[in-house]
């Protein structure tokens, strides 16, 4: 008798999809819990590097676009301004629209989970938390900028960190690494979102606050057609570089502006012949840093402006390689954590770092001495920065002439109304003054938010949640290794994007696609 297979049954097939089913969700459960799991920005605190509930917002003045963060009450699409045009110049909901008709969610990250197991975290690094203040609540995570490492004290001066290790007996500055700072750059400035037509505002416009006698900027690209020294000067009057935020522009009010002096100044730059010189000066810290670059050679030094004789503290020089009439080449100025930088075509050609002290440093942004200084850099009393840039040698045009500011930790007092449990902590804001330095112990890490105005975090806390104290750590402001829950790592599904004409969302906005800095 010839033996035959048997037949198969057909529940069979529904007990093997039943069983991957099984599997798949066991597999992805462990991915989510010992690997990487997505969370969703719920608020503004990290902008604009993560964004939390939004609109996008369309100038038709400048054809510049950009996020605006929602708070809890409905936006005033009235009291709009467009970034580029400034604070002078208030266009409204005529001009400025969102190009949803609703508020996009906020971006969608994947963390890294497991990572802190193996290595240990890095400043700068954008850490997802547990919130020491409200572990179990809706606010339960928390996601900030690692500022602050074990064992450190911490003092943020002038918008800066500085930090100083258990068997160190200086502060010094904390730099950004190049691809974090090139993420952080925020725009003040970028003359490709001229304005199309200036009649359209209700007030004269003056043009764009780069000015100069001989030069044109009336266009996207800047021009002189002398050889002779001309210089192009920003007018402060026109706009000011200070910490404004635009994300914040819809809800969260922004406190008294305090000026900035840590910027990019960015063109490509096309001599029409052989021999041009530029040299750019920023006015800054009661300073004068002075970036400079002939046909074959790039400097940075820096003088104190009050200097008689005007002699350089410091200087670096490198050669680089002679411009070619005719041919763009995009330079980069930086001043930024202490620190002087040329970059040509995207590489860095010449750098000077320069070593103040928090208490040096406050005193030179202010222009006042001891505790006066602390008072005033608090207050936003800071001395406004001047930029003026010179040419010589060979007319010249400027394309994709921009100025981007870094990020500007705030300084602040402590407010009862924002601290969540007892005892309530009075004073000055955790971390900015010398009366409450952020002293960190084994394990424990200070936490900000890029989006210093509106952020919630370590400066500012308080004391811890009575389980966290009891189960964890009961020091207040800090954030204890056992509350960190992996490294933010890609937005993932950024914020969906509209594609019909009612602005209802239909796709993710994959043009924001990106790894977190």
């Amino acid at each position: 008798m010839d033996s035959q297979t048997p037949p198969l049954h057909a529940d069979s097939g529904v007990v093997d999809t039943l069983q991957s089913l099984i599997v798949a969700f066991v597999l992805a459960m462990t991915f989510r819990g010992f690997v990487a799991e997505g969370f969703v920005i719920p608020t503004g605190s990290m902008a604009p590097t993560l964004m939390g509930a939004h609109v996008e917002l369309h100038s038709t003045l400048t054809g510049y676009n950009f996020p605006a963060g929602l708070d809890q009450r409905r936006p005033n699409f009235d009291e709009v301004l467009d970034p580029m045009l400034g604070r002078n110049y208030p266009v409204g909901r005529p001009r400025v629209h969102p190009t949803t008709g609703r508020p996009r969610a906020g971006d969608r990250i994947l963390v890294l989970k497991g990572l802190y197991s193996f290595s240990e975290p890095r400043r700068y690094d954008v850490v997802v938390f547990k919130n020491p203040t409200d572990p179990k609540g809706e606010a339960g995570n928390y996601i900030k900028r690692l500022i602050g490492l074990p064992n450190e004290t911490v003092w943020i001066a002038d918008g800066d960190v500085f930090a100083m290790g258990d068997d160190e007996s200086r502060f010094s500055i904390q730099r950004k690494p190049v691809h974090v700072q090139r993420a952080l750059w925020q725009p003040i400035h970028h003359s490709n979102y001229a304005v199309v037509d200036p009649g359209r505002l209700d007030r004269h416009y003056a043009g764009p606050p780069w000015r100069g006698e001989a030069w044109d900027t009336s266009g996207r690209s800047y021009r002189t057609d002398e050889a002779a020294a001309t210089m192009l000067e920003w007018d402060m009057r026109e706009m000011r570089l200070d910490d404004w935020a635009s994300y914040n522009l819809l809800g969260q009010r922004s406190p008294g502006l305090i000026p900035v002096s840590d910027l990019r100044i960015v063109a490509g730059i096309v001599p029409d012949q052989e021999g041009l010189t530029t040299r750019l000066e920023l006015f800054a810290r009661s300073h004068i840093f002075e970036f400079t670059m002939t046909s074959d050679e790039a400097t940075v030094r820096f003088r104190d402006a009050d200097d008689p004789e005007g002699q350089w503290i410091d200087s670096q020089s490198q050669s680089i390689r002679a411009a070619r009439p005719g041919r763009v080449r995009n330079v980069e100025f930086w001043h930024v954590d202490q620190s002087m930088r040329i970059f040509v075509d995207n590489r860095e050609v010449v750098r000077l770092d320069y070593e103040w002290t928090p208490q040096q440093r406050i005193e030179s942004a202010t222009g006042m001495e001891d505790r006066r200084a602390q008072v005033a850099a608090r207050n936003g009393a800071v001395e406004e920065s001047q930029v003026r840039w010179h040419f010589v040698g060979s007319p010249v045009t400027l394309h994709r002439v921009s100025i981007d500011r870094d990020l500007y930790y705030r300084a602040a007092t402590l407010e009862e109304n924002q601290q969540r449990n007892e005892p309530t902590i009075r004073g000055e804001a955790f971390g900015t003054h010398p009366d409450n330095l952020a002293v960190l112990g084994d394990d424990q890490f200070y936490m900000l938010g890029d989006n210093s105005q509106a952020s919630l975090d370590s400066r500012l806390w308080g004391s811890p949640h009575p389980f966290v104290a009891a189960q964890v750590d009961d020091s207040p402001f800090v954030v204890h290794r056992d509350l960190l829950l992996g490294k933010a790592w890609v937005v993932y599904f950024p914020a969906m994007y509209p594609l019909r004409d009612d602005g209802t969302p239909v796709i993710p906005d994959f043009g924001r696609l990106r790894y977190i800095r």
